[in-house]
């Protein structure tokens, strides 16, 4: 796992007040760049790299890290420079280099650098700037971007292929709309390990190595992994009841009147031994969820459940996951804080509308997405690892019956959540063949390769 921040300032005045001072993390922000830069340019016969400069410490970062490479360039922007761009500026010039005085033909370039602004720019990318920034992105150069993308959430930004963090994984680089812009991302090391650099992390970004799934014993019987019951249509809660059953669930029945699948029992109802019940995927008839039944079960609310008020019933159990994905999130977040907030807008605010909800209510929330967020009152993971394999219909169902599947087997509900998710993600990512084929059926049978 890799922590998340969302204020790396508060960080960089931790260390400054520790002992650190600012020269030390620059310079150290400077060298983990050029360190960057010299491993790429070896993909390139004689490569050129160009550096696109601000006037802040986002800029002076690269000014350190021209120190230490052989050939490269620098153009800068028109923006005011503040006293640590003049230093360091000047200890360049010290030594010979020079700006480039007239704006560069981008496409003569290798590798470009976005040093323009970093995680503390609030205003606007001037037209200048947007048509520097409209070049840059058509060329063919390799683009890495310091810190963030520059203009990350406005209107405009840097589209990097690889975005290197200054000591801290920003939160802003894992909302939604920022994945199409920040390319690969990695951490710079500022002179102080992670964990002490980064004392309360709001969250953590999950990695391959972090997944856990059922362990079967060789003297394991179908009773040991639960009977997990699939409350759904024919469709959508087939595939529910095989991603349970192909992620490790030892039983699973379907609550519907027929099933496309031998493998999957039928149930006229949901009956007292299930252990895990998921429920909503295709189900249009929501008054099972005013049933008894389901008081004592874990559960998985998925799809249609979100159509229903009687879904407000089970968001103060700890043992209910809910699996949303942003319009139906918008519909939750009306139901519990009479709030009309569209997609659109959670898709520009998914951390803080989150949080909004997780202060509120006990339940573990799966807000889907492109980059989907697991969340459980302070506990916060993110999983970055999926692709647009899983932009087709019934990916979302199959998600469902894999979390019921882990509960099943006595997976705490984050838990669950976290590690279902994050397998959904890489059984997409491992998929070779054309993306568009990608469907959900192809990912039931790729969680055998898991």
């Amino acid at each position: 796992m890799k922590a998340i921040y969302n204020n790396s300032q508060i960080l960089d005045q931790n260390a400054i007040n520790n002992g650190l001072n600012e020269d030390i993390l620059l310079e150290n922000a400077g060298i983990s760049l050029a360190k960057l830069i010299k491993k790429e340019q070896k993909k390139f016969n004689k490569a050129k790299a160009l550096f696109l400069l601000g006037g802040g410490n986002n800029a002076c970062d690269a000014l350190v890290a021209i120190r230490h490479l052989k050939k490269c360039k620098a153009f800068k922007l028109e923006f005011k420079e503040n006293e640590n761009f003049k230093k360091q500026s000047r200890i360049l010039g010290n030594y010979g280099f020079k700006f480039l005085k007239k704006e560069p033909n981008f496409n003569k370039f290798d590798i470009i650098v976005d040093a323009v602004f970093g995680s503390g720019f609030k205003g606007k990318l001037n037209t200048k700037t947007i048509e520097i920034f409209q070049k840059v992105n058509s060329s063919k150069a390799l683009k890495i971007a310091c810190d963030i993308p520059s203009g990350l959430g406005m209107e405009f930004c840097f589209k990097a292929d690889i975005t290197l963090c200054m000591g801290a994984l920003k939160e802003i680089l894992l909302e939604d709309f920022a994945k199409e812009f920040v390319g690969k991302i990695k951490i710079a090391n500022l002179g102080i390990s992670n964990k002490k650099f980064i004392k309360e992390p709001q969250g953590f970004l999950l990695k391959e190595k972090d997944l856990n799934i059922i362990k079967r014993k060789v003297n394991s019987s179908k009773a040991n992994f639960g009977h997990i019951y699939i409350a759904g249509n024919e469709s959508a809660g087939t595939l529910a009841a095989l991603g349970a059953l192909n992620f490790g669930a030892g039983l699973v029945s379907l609550v519907a009147k027929k099933t496309f699948s031998p493998l999957i029992m039928l149930k006229d109802k949901i009956e007292p031994k299930a252990n895990v019940v998921a429920l909503g995927m295709g189900l249009n008839n929501l008054d099972i969820l005013k049933d008894d039944i389901l008081d004592n079960i874990p559960l998985v609310l998925d799809a249609n459940c979100f159509l229903s008020e009687n879904i407000l019933n089970f968001l103060q159990r700890k043992d209910v996951i809910l699996t949303p994905h942003p319009k139906e999130f918008s519909r939750l977040l009306k139901f519990c804080f009479k709030e009309d907030i569209s997609t659109s807008v959670i898709q520009k605010n998914r951390f803080f509308y989150a949080r909004k909800f997780t202060n509120t209510f006990e339940c573990v929330l799966l807000l889907k997405g492109a980059n989907p967020i697991i969340i459980q009152k302070d506990q916060l993971f993110v999983v970055n690892l999926g692709n647009a394999n899983l932009a087709k219909g019934g990916s979302g169902d199959v998600l469902s019956g894999m979390i019921a599947a882990l509960l099943g087997a006595n997976f705490s509900p984050l838990d669950a959540a976290k590690n279902a998710c994050l397998a959904h993600a890489l059984v997409a990512k491992k998929y070779k063949f054309n993306q568009n084929s990608f469907d959900a059926l192809k990912l039931i049978k790729g969680l055998k390769c898991i």
